[in-house]
C-alpha cells in the first residue's frame, strides 16, 4: 500500500530554486513538502562557480541596461515580462541570498562594492558577486535554511508522475528510494525545480548526474506547454583530457582576459576580444571549426591566455581569476603552467544549461492550473542564450516569486480529488519495474542516447542529423519498453536508471524535434543548413505540448503563454 500524504504545496527539486521556492511558500503560510532525488542543497547549485548577478553596483548601470543586456544576449527570444522582473529586482539578490544564510565575498571594509564585483560575458557592467568556496558554500547555506524552515522534506525521492486532468494539478506519485516505497501526495500546487538536462550529453557536460530532464518530462505529460526546447547552452571552455575530466568546466568568455586568443589545432588564430563576447557567440565559432575537422589531437581548440601576462590589465585579470578560485580546474587538468596562464589550454564546448523549459509567466505559473516552475526547469527568461551569473540570480528572484504564488493559489482553491485510475496506474508502473526480466539495462540505453544526442543534437546541427536523432530515439524508446531491473526495493540504482531513462527519452525527443523545427541559427541553436538568424520568420517561440497523445509543436509570438484564469 502506497504511503499517502497531503500538503498545500509540493516543491520537486531541492537545489537553489527549489529551496528558495519552498521556503517562500512556507513563509506565506502553506504546508510545504520539499522532494528531491538528490540530497538537499545539491544539484547544479552545489557545483556552480558561484557568481550571482546584481544591478546598480557600477554608477552607470541601471534596470534598463540590465534588461537590454538580457534581451540582447538572449537574441530576443526572452519572455520580456520575466526579463523585466529579474532586471527590476536584481539589486535585491544579495539581500535575499544572505537572508537564507549565504555570504558573498566582500571588500576590505566588508562591503559589496565595485571593488569585488565582476563583469561577466554579455554584461556591459560589473554586476556579479562571488561566493567563497563556490557553490558548495551556497548549497550548505541553503541546506541550513531548509533545516530552519517550517516545511517537510523527502530526500532520495524521485517523482514518477504528476496527477491531474491536464488542466489542473491534483498531486503526484513519487518513489522513496531509501525506504523502497511509493509515496502518493495530494496537493493543489506543485512547483517543478528539477534543474536541467545536461546529463543527456554525458560525458560532454559539466552538469550533475541528476540533470536528466525530469521536470520537462513531468510537465509535458501533465499537459503543460514547453518553450524553445532546442536552446541548449554549451559553455565554450571545458576540459578535453584526461578522460576523467572531459566536459568539466574551465571558463566562460569573460575569463579569457582582455588579451586571450582562440586558435585552431594548427595554430591559426580564430578569435580575439573573447572576453566581450557571449557564450553562444564563442561556442558557435568553436562548433563550426570543430565541424570542419580543425581541432587538436584531443578534439578541442587552443585557448592561449599567455598574451595577458604582457599587459597590466591582463595580469590583473589573472590575479582576479586566481583569487576567486576560478583557475583551480585548469590546474587539476593541465598543471601549474596552465594555472599560471604560461601554457595554453586545450578546450572544447560542454553542455551546461538549458534556456528552454516549462513555459511560465513572471510568477512561475504554467499553462496548467496549480503547476509552477522555477530555475532551470522554467523556460523563457534567458531566450536563446543565458548570460553568466544570471542563473543563480534567477534562483532567488523567480524562485521566491514562484513559491509565494503557488502558496497563495493553494490557499484559495478547493482541493481536487486524486484521479484513482491514474494514481493506481502510476503506482503499479513502478512496482512492475522491480525485478523486470527484460532484455535491456537502462543505463546502457542511456549511454546510447547520450552519444546520439552529442553527435546529432550537439553544438552544431543539420536537418539530416536531427532527423537521424529522432529516428534513433524512436528505436531506443521501443527498447526501453523491455527493461531488466533488479528486484531490490531499497536503494536500487537500476530502478532510478529506469525512471530517469523515461525522462531522458521524452526530453531528448522534445529537444530534437524543436531543433528540427527552428530553421535558422539563433543563440545556442546553430544549424549548418540555416546558418543565419532570421528575424522575419523565426523571432518567435517554439512551443511543445501534448495533444491527443501526440507531441505537437507550434510557432507562437514571443512570451505569449496562455496561462490559466
Amino acid at each position: 500500500m502506497a504511503e499517502m500524504r497531503e500538503y498545500d504545496v509540493v516543491c520537486v527539486g531541492a537545489g537553489g530554486a527549489g529551496i528558495t521556492a519552498a521556503i517562500s511558500a512556507a513563509r506565506v503560510g502553506a504546508r510545504v513538502l520539499l522532494i528531491s532525488k538528490d540530497p538537499i542543497g545539491y544539484g547544479s547549485t552545489r557545483i556552480s562557480v558561484g557568481l550571482v548577478a546584481s544591478c546598480g553596483i557600477d554608477s552607470g548601470d541601471s534596470t534598463a541596461a540590465f534588461y537590454d543586456d538580457l534581451l540582447t544576449g538572449g537574441e530576443h527570444l526572452n519572455n520580456p515580462k520575466m526579463a523585466r522582473a529579474v532586471a527590476e529586482e536584481a539589486r535585491l539578490c544579495p539581500a535575499i541570498a544572505e537572508d537564507l544564510g549565504h555570504l558573498f565575498r566582500r571588500d576590505a571594509e566588508g562591503a559589496l562594492s565595485p571593488t569585488v564585483a565582476m563583469r561577466i560575458g554579455g554584461h556591459r557592467f560589473a554586476r556579479a558577486f562571488a561566493i567563497p568556496a563556490h557553490g558548495v558554500a551556497m548549497g550548505q547555506a541553503l541546506r541550513g535554511a531548509v533545516a530552519r524552515a517550517a516545511l517537510d522534506v523527502l530526500e532520495d525521492t524521485s517523482t514518477v508522475t504528476l496527477l491531474g486532468d491536464g488542466k489542473r494539478i491534483a498531486g503526484l506519485v513519487a518513489w522513496d528510494m531509501a525506504a523502497g516505497e511509493t509515496v502518493v501526495v495530494r496537493s493543489p500546487a506543485v512547483i517543478l525545480a528539477t534543474g536541467g538536462l545536461g546529463w543527456m550529453y554525458y560525458p560532454h557536460t559539466d552538469c550533475t548526474r541528476s540533470a536528466t530532464g525530469d521536470g520537462y518530462a513531468l510537465a509535458y505529460e501533465a499537459g503543460a506547454e514547453l518553450v524553445d526546447m532546442e536552446q541548449v547552452q554549451f559553455l565554450p571552455f571545458a576540459c578535453t583530457h584526461p578522460s576523467s575530466m572531459v566536459g568539466i568546466f574551465l571558463g566562460e568568455p569573460a575569463w579569457a582576459g582582455p588579451e586571450g586568443r582562440l586558435l585552431d589545432g594548427r595554430g591559426h588564430e580564430l578569435l580575439t576580444g573573447i572576453n566581450k563576447m557571449t557564450r553562444a557567440q564563442v561556442t558557435r565559432v568553436m562548433g563550426l571549426e570543430l565541424q570542419k575537422g580543425n581541432g587538436t589531437a584531443y578534439g578541442g581548440l587552443v585557448l592561449d591566455l599567455r598574451p595577458n601576462l604582457a599587459t597590466v590589465d591582463g595580469r590583473a585579470a589573472w590575479q582576479k581569476m586566481r583569487d576567486a578560485g576560478n583557475l583551480d580546474n585548469a590546474r587539476r587538468a593541465y598543471g601549474r603552467g596552465a594555472y599560471e596562464w604560461k601554457e595554453p589550454w586545450d578546450v572544447a564546448p560542454t553542455a551546461h544549461f538549458h534556456m528552454g523549459g516549462v513555459r511560465v509567466d513572471e510568477q512561475g505559473a504554467s499553462s496548467v492550473a496549480g503547476l509552477y516552475a522555477a530555475g532551470e526547469a522554467a523556460g523563457g527568461l534567458h531566450g536563446a542564450n543565458r548570460l553568466g551569473s544570471v542563473a543563480l540570480a534567477e534562483l532567488f528572484l523567480l524562485g521566491r516569486r514562484a513559491g509565494a504564488a503557488a502558496a497563495e493559489y493553494s490557499l484559495n482553491v478547493d482541493r481536487p480529488a486524486l484521479p484513482a485510475s491514474e494514481t493506481g496506474a502510476a503506482v503499479a508502473g513502478v512496482e512492475a519495474l522491480l525485478g523486470a526480466q527484460g532484455e535491456h539495462r537502462p543505463v546502457l540505453l542511456a549511454r546510447m542516447l547520450q552519444k546520439l544526442m552529442w553527435d546529432n543534437v550537439g553544438v552544431v546541427r543539420s536537418e539530416n542529423q536531427l532527423a537521424a536523432a529522432r529516428a534513433s530515439l524512436g528505436g531506443l524508446a521501443a527498447q526501453a519498453r523491455d527493461l531488466r531491473v533488479g528486484k531490490t526495493r531499497r536503494r536500487n540504482p537500476e530502478l532510478l536508471d529506469a525512471l530517469e531513462l523515461r525522462s531522458l527519452l521524452l526530453t531528448a525527443e522534445m529537444v530534437a524535434s524543436s531543433a528540427l523545427r527552428r530553421q535558422e541559427s539563433r543563440g545556442a541553436h546553430v544549424r549548418l543548413d540555416y546558418p543565419d538568424r532570421d528575424d522575419d520568420h523565426w523571432k518567435a517561440n517554439i512551443v511543445t505540448r501534448l495533444q491527443s497523445n501526440s507531441m505537437v509543436l507550434a510557432v507562437e509570438p514571443i512570451g505569449g503563454a496562455r496561462m490559466p484564469t
